[in-house]
């Protein structure tokens, strides 16, 4: 027969057990939460590479700013890589932001080669086209010789005068020389001195067609010749809305403008303006004295 008293005797001690017994493993420690993770997430150059990509992008569009636009899509692809380096690790979340500014990246440094290909290019044919310029200029300036091909050099048109170079006519309207020329977007000082010529050009043909005068050259009394200083041409002419490149529709007048950087006591005698591609260009004067004064 059991005995009823050590039954009871025997009660508390389990019950005690069960309320002071050995703490269930990993009592006392919390589980990290998302929110601990959030916090260890490097995603900078995530986010870096994508806005210097798009940036990179952007700026490349203009084919002279190549060297802006092959830096900064360099460093979007280091930081993208990077980035998408941490992302495989787990170190960061963003590792569709980082490939993405990658890509953008190698889109820039496209876009940069392309506006360096062009820009090379141009400078060449404009070298080309101021040695023909220096070339005929010599030869009709040579009495006494009858070959043809000197006899048949253009004639400079008078100041003033409207020179006819389809899709276009072409008028200088003025000449000034000044040793800064500033824009609402930048300034740009002269070595020596610039040569700013306003021309009025307006589209006579049928169609619309863009004015790109950085071909254009100036001839000085002693034969040298200037080609255009292009940076500063295109800030001049981005005044009010207008750029060098937009396209003039027919029968519509604009003006334009082209910086020359010239040697203080050099004296601009000619321009031969290029406006249409694969041109003759027209040749005009720019003073009816054959003098312009420099700056103080």
């Amino acid at each position: 027969m059991s005995n009823p008293y050590e039954q009871q005797q025997h009660a508390p001690n389990m019950a005690h057990h069960q309320a002071y017994g050995t703490p269930p493993p990993g009592y006392g420690m919390m589980p990290p939460g998302p929110a601990y993770h959030h916090q260890q997430m490097r995603n900078g150059l995530g986010v870096a590479a994508l806005v210097i990509g798009i940036i990179g992008a952007l700026v490349g569009l203009i084919p002279v700013l190549f060297f802006i636009a092959g830096t900064l899509g360099l460093l979007a692809v280091i930081f993208g890589f990077v980035g998408r380096a941490r992302a495989g690790r787990g170190a960061a979340s963003n590792g569709g932001t980082a490939l993405s500014g990658a890509i953008l990246g190698l889109i820039s440094m496209a876009l940069a080669t392309w506006g360096l290909v062009i820009t090379v290019n141009a400078v060449g044919d404009a070298a080309t086209k101021i040695d023909q310029i220096v070339a005929s200029a010599t030869a009709s300036a040579e009495p006494g010789d009858p070959s043809p091909s000197k006899s048949q050099a253009p004639k400079p048109l008078a100041l003033g005068a409207v020179a006819k170079e389809p899709p276009f006519s072409l008028k200088v309207l003025s000449v000034s020389r000044e040793q800064t020329v500033s824009s609402s977007i930048d300034s740009h000082k002269a070595q020596g001195s610039y040569v700013v010529v306003r021309v009025l050009v307006k589209n006579t043909g049928n169609s619309p067609a863009a004015f790109d005068g950085t071909d254009s050259g100036i001839l000085d009394s002693d034969g040298k010749q200037y080609n255009v200083d292009s940076d500063a041409t295109i800030s001049q002419n981005l005044e009010g809305g207008q750029g060098l490149y937009d396209e003039i529709n027919p029968a519509q007048k604009v003006t334009r403008v082209l910086v020359f950087d010239l040697p203080k006591k050099a004296k601009p005698v000619v321009i031969a303006m290029f406006g249409a591609e694969g041109s003759d260009g027209t040749f005009m004067y720019l003073v009816k004295d054959s003098e312009l004064a420099s700056p103080a």
